[in-house]
């Protein structure tokens, strides 16, 4: 059977074929991955990925991946591992699916799917042929049993697929604390030897002998030392990368609502704790397995030389981890009242800085520096109490310890005095105690150290628990061409924070191309209906279609990609103009978005500035005036050319110059596609197609211009306060 003439045709270098047979080889296993969502997820735009990316785009969603060199007898043999991913050509991916025997000759072919070139087709190649192409390189692809899913609870098993991932390097760690316990024996032996040997008959050869042992125990110690915590640190660090990536890409895929009713500095302060989690985790919990292993070690050589010595030892150590388990509930609450004291102080900080114009302009600095004193009080209250605390054990296990000392030498040498015990085996006795008390209390710090890692779970599963909108690239909703057909079918809505309806029976229809005003007085719901276009809300009941389609089948980064939105108070971020309004299509020429800020009115002032696009801008773009950042906003829209486009009161802080620029550019702002205009400026909507007034939530009415004015008498009291002025001029 000849392969398919387009099997492995050429085509364009630009098309990233790694990411739709990433995607296909997902499917196959039952997970949704977009091509197009990825490319935007991790800014490859129209780059193929490297082998490295692939192994960690298929470790993050839940796969086991590992790159390999295979000759075809390999190939031959792998039977299940199929399907998985191979590179032909010049850096080409493509699914190998299975192997087979050609019907009739017997003849081994390899099935080859070309998502990119001849996508849902099979073509079988035979060894001569697939060898021309492939040079043996795959990823080979399995799903992990385990993965981390939406649906896990956050708590410490979540990081636990992390951690087994560096097993190899905690199995290392694990051998090296091993050698450390056992070299931990070294001091304290040297020291019985030398005392009941060496000093007693004077033996200087033994003693430089088990001088240059000691050393070279030392020095091995030391070096086992720096491999532990130097193999720990690797390991560490991989993990903090994946958290932080994880973490921070879940808190931008919750929906609006979460953050519109979140406090800033409490979000702020929830995501700080992954570090003290991870700290947990692979410091203290690891030290403390260690420490177990030690008292493993210790406490039968301590019974060894005398169980009487031992027993007094672990009672004194029992003693300190009961002065801690008493001390635990009281430090946890004070914990409590400090985290919650510092969330709202952190929360003030973050609104002051945000609305220092505000602020500066009404003067509030008196009363927010009193609210802050009156918040930083009780932090600093909380921190006391928690201090005090820990004090208090510090100081009652320092007692302990000391009395245990004391203990040791006063029973030690009552048995030194009856022959029972050697001065050599009393000071290693001494020594060893230290290695068993210890351990013993940082193995109740432990559970204290719990209560503040317990604390910082429940801190940040309060955004790891959330629900996501959408799990980033992986959704499987629709993702169809828009035209722009945009229609409401008895659409009602509340806020989840309000019992009162938003929208209330809201249908309208909008044909693709069609320009649309919406006005009404505030709160009746205009900015509204552009949130539920975005999907930033569902609907409490009726449908929204694009298309035809309901929004609720869309994929939600296809459908904000095809709606482009520009509010009133668009965020502008930190970097240069150029990079400002490219920043939905970085791929983007000079030559384009040169071309968005003409049209937006805003290339006339780029041209003035400093360095022209690459100005760079402060946060939120302070350094230019509101009007500049608005025009700068409607160019970021402009340039991705959406079919769907908003302006939510886009042109209200422009001055006239610059909106009249806007409005006469309007028509070819909207050539080709749908666009929806709220403003409270009548005069701006003359043109639009229809105009839709609201009123409470409810369709007044739907018209041009012309007939709102003879047929509503909303739009005619509303037109006739706008432009009073006019009569009274005439």
């Amino acid at each position: 059977m000849e392969p398919a003439p387009t099997a492995l045709e050429p085509v364009p270098a630009q098309a990233p074929s790694g990411l739709h047979v990433l995607a296909a080889v997902a499917a196959h296993h039952g997970v949704s991955l977009s091509a197009d969502g990825l490319a935007r997820q991790y800014g490859l735009q129209q780059q193929e990925p490297s082998d490295k990316l692939l192994l960690r785009l298929l470790t993050e969603a839940g796969f086991k991946a590992k790159a390999a060199t295979l000759t075809w007898r390999e190939l031959m043999r792998l039977g299940d591992e199929f399907p998985f991913i191979a590179t032909v050509g010049r850096g080409r991916r493509v699914v190998l699916s299975g192997v087979r025997k050609r019907p009739g000759d017997g003849v081994e072919e390899i099935a080859i799917v070309d998502i990119v070139a001849n996508p849902g087709a099979f073509t079988f190649l035979t060894r001569e042929e697939f060898e021309r192409v492939w040079g043996g390189q795959v990823i080979l692809v399995r799903r992990r049993t385990g993965a981390l899913s939406e649906d896990r609870r956050f708590g410490l098993g979540w990081f636990l697929p992390l951690f087994h991932r560096e097993r190899r390097t905690m199995t290392q760690v694990l051998v090296a604390s091993v050698a450390l316990v056992l070299l931990g024996l070294g001091i304290p032996i040297f020291f019985q030897i030398v005392i009941d040997k060496v000093l007693l008959h004077e033996a200087r050869d033994t003693l430089a002998v088990l001088g240059l042992g000691i050393i070279g125990v030392v020095a091995f110690e030391a070096m086992m030392t720096y491999l532990r915590g130097t193999l720990l640190l690797h390991a560490t660090t991989r993990i903090d990368a994946t958290v932080a990536r994880r973490t921070f890409g879940h808190l931008v895929s919750l929906p609006l609502p979460f953050f519109e009713t979140s406090a800033s500095g409490v979000l702020v302060k929830h995501m700080q704790q992954p570090e003290v989690i991870r700290e947990f985790m692979s410091n203290k919990l690891i030290n403390a397995l260690i420490d177990m292993l030690a008292l493993f070690v210790f406490v039968p050589v301590l019974f060894w030389y005398d169980v009487r010595m031992a027993s007094l030892i672990v009672a004194f150590s029992l003693a300190s981890a009961a002065v801690i388990f008493v001390l635990l509930p009281i430090f946890r609450r004070a914990l409590m009242r400090l985290y919650d004291a510092e969330g709202q102080r952190q929360s003030l900080l973050v609104e002051a800085i945000h609305g220092m114009r505000t602020v500066k302009s009404l003067t509030l600095e008196p009363m927010l520096q009193r609210v802050w004193g009156a918040r930083s009080a009780e932090a600093i209250q909380s921190h006391y109490d928690v201090a005090k605390v820990s004090i208090s054990a510090r100081a009652l296990v320092g007692l302990i310890e000391k009395l245990m000392v004391v203990a040791i030498i006063w029973v030690g040498a009552s048995l030194v005095f009856a022959g029972d015990l050697t001065v050599g085996g009393l000071v290693a006795i001494n020594m060893l105690a230290g290695r068993v008390s210890q351990p013993v209390s940082q193995l109740v710090a432990l559970v204290n150290e719990f209560q503040q890692t317990s604390l910082s779970i429940r801190m940040l599963g309060e955004i790891m628990n959330r629900r996501p909108e959408t799990a980033g690239a992986s959704t499987g909703g629709a993702r169809p061409k828009v035209k722009g057909g945009l229609r409401f079918e008895d659409v009602t809505f509340a806020y989840p924070t309000s019992e009162a309806k938003a929208l209330d029976g809201v249908s309208f229809d909008v044909p693709p191309g069609t320009t649309l005003g919406l006005v009404g007085r505030s709160g009746s719901g205009k900015s509204t209906i552009t949130r539920l276009i975005q999907g930033l809300y569902a609907p409490s009941a009726g449908t929204i279609r694009i298309d035809g389609v309901d929004i609720r089948e869309f994929d939600l980064g296809h459908l904000r990609r095809n709606v482009g939105v520009v509010l009133q108070d668009s965020f502008l971020f930190r970097g240069s103009v150029r990079e400002n309004i490219a920043v939905g299509k970085p791929s983007a020429s000079l030559l384009e978005v040169h071309e968005a800020a003409e049209l937006a009115g805003a290339s006339e002032f780029i041209e003035r500035l400093p360095q022209g696009y690459d100005t760079m801008l402060e946060e939120n773009a302070h350094n230019l005036s509101g009007g500049q950042r608005q025009r700068l906003a409607i160019a970021r829209a402009l340039l991705v050319q959406p079919p769907i486009l908003i302006f939510d009161e886009a042109t209200s802080a422009l001055d006239p110059e610059s909106e009249a620029i806007v409005q006469a550019n309007l028509s070819r702002i909207a050539e080709g596609r749908t666009l929806i205009v709220v403003s409270h400026r009548l005069s701006s909507l003359v043109h639009c197609d229809a105009i839709c007034v609201l009123d409470r939530g409810e369709v007044q009415a739907v018209g041009p211009h012309r007939d709102l004015l003879r047929d509503s008498a909303l739009y005619l009291s509303l037109w006739n306060r706008q432009n009073q002025h006019l009569e009274a001029a005439e």
